[in-house]
């Protein structure tokens, strides 16, 4: 089949444009080495210089110069774009030189002949794709505050439907001490101290205060020592404590115990977010954070267990004394993040060590492991704990991706 019969329309940036003429050119990259005087010399084939593709564009019609201005526009823009190929289709291409010709023979037009270069596909790192997150009713922290909420949910209903003094008093007293407390865990976040009027719907006052650790997480600065920063975070969550510890409400107090263990999971998910968008911390790193998460469900599992309070009140609702519901869904948040984690961590390559040969930067070394400079930062990253990163002395061993 003729190649007129299989013609793509030409476009870059996706502004289409009519065409005459293309020219596709190749040439070798040659490194030659001759010896003064002599007549021949030591060629080596260095692989192939970029393809070059000439074309003239012909714009032409009485509202020609608007059709121009959108070419114009696409051929300045920074960077690689599509070009649409008349005969070999889409390729990623930068526009090298253009130049805009106006001639007496084209009424209402005119040409632009163009040269492009054909770009090298991006270096793609990823090793597999990761895990996706897991929607927000399903995430670790809403695993481990469901059945507390729910178990504070039926003790209010139950104290609505007694109607004793006592269980009128109890229930009065519970939104009261939520305010208080809600007040106290935001002042150790230093959050907003927003306002919670459902404090009868556990929840919503919970989700709200779990969702302060959001707003902390995108404000947490991140460019030179991230660790640090997450470390902050955590200790601030750690500072809450049982913050329910001295409520003679038992299901309250329940929650208590396994709120600062939501909080972290809660913040572990969102820096695994952060990290399969914009990679900071190293597989190390990330496990350290995971142990921490790991330890903080722990504690809660511990305080669960130590809790054997009883309800002397006969006129109040009897505690529920099974925590199994409680443990098996601390155990499935704290599988979760490992799964989380693991994944992530497995969506890069594999760590390796190098070491260095002659004293060079990040930029060469990045060059001469991967053929590709711009993965520099990557490196510095990697090896955080370098004392001096502007010089890297021979000997030295260095963390890197093993592709």
């Amino acid at each position: 089949m003729a190649w007129q019969e299989n013609l793509y329309d030409a476009s870059f940036r996706g502004v289409e444009f009519e065409y005459f003429g293309v020219d596709d050119s190749q040439d070798k990259a040659i490194a030659t080495h001759q010896a003064p005087y002599a007549n021949d010399a030591d060629i080596h084939d260095m692989g192939n210089n970029p393809k070059n593709i000439s074309m003239t564009a012909l714009i032409e019609g009485v509202d020609y110069e608007q059709a121009l201005e959108d070419l114009l526009n696409a051929l300045d823009a920074k960077g690689s774009g599509e070009l649409v190929h008349p005969v070999f289709g889409a390729q990623e291409a930068i526009c090298a030189s253009y130049r805009v010709k106006h001639d007496s023979d084209i009424v209402d037009g005119c040409t632009v002949e163009l040269q492009f270069i054909v770009s090298g596909s991006k270096r793609n790192i990823q090793h597999f794709t990761p895990e996706p997150m897991p929607a927000t009713s399903q995430a670790a922290d809403s695993i481990i505050l469901a059945t507390p909420a729910e178990e504070l949910t039926v003790y209010q209903e139950q104290l609505d439907a007694i109607g004793t003094e006592a269980a009128i008093a109890q229930s009065r007293s519970i939104p009261e001490t939520i305010r208080s407390k809600l007040r106290e865990v935001r002042t150790n976040l230093g959050t907003n101290l927003v306002r919670v009027d459902d404090l009868l719907n556990p929840p919503v006052w919970l989700g709200s205060i779990v969702g302060d650790v959001d707003g902390i997480v995108k404000t947490l600065p991140l460019d030179y020592d991230p660790m640090n920063n997450w470390r902050r975070l955590f200790n601030r969550i750690k500072a809450i404590g049982d913050v329910f510890g001295d409520s003679d409400v038992p299901p309250l107090r329940r929650t208590g115990q396994v709120l600062p263990a939501a909080m972290t999971s809660r913040g572990v998910i969102e820096i695994l977010k952060e990290e399969q968008r914009n990679p900071t911390l190293t597989p190390s790193d990330l496990i350290a954070i995971n142990d921490e998460a790991r330890q903080q469900i722990q504690e809660a599992i511990d305080q669960v267990r130590a809790d054997d309070s009883t309800q002397n009140d006969q006129s109040l609702p009897v505690i529920n004394q099974d925590i199994t519901p409680i443990i098996r869904d601390l155990k499935k948040a704290a599988a979760q993040l490992q799964a989380l984690t693991d994944a992530t961590i497995n969506s890069r390559p594999p760590l390796t060590k190098y070491t260095v040969t002659v004293p060079c930067t990040w930029r060469l070394l990045a060059h001469l492991l991967y053929a590709d400079y711009t993965r520099a930062d990557e490196l510095s990253r990697l090896n955080r704990g370098l004392v001096d990163a502007s010089v890297i002395d021979a000997g030295t061993q260095v963390s890197c991706y093993a592709r």
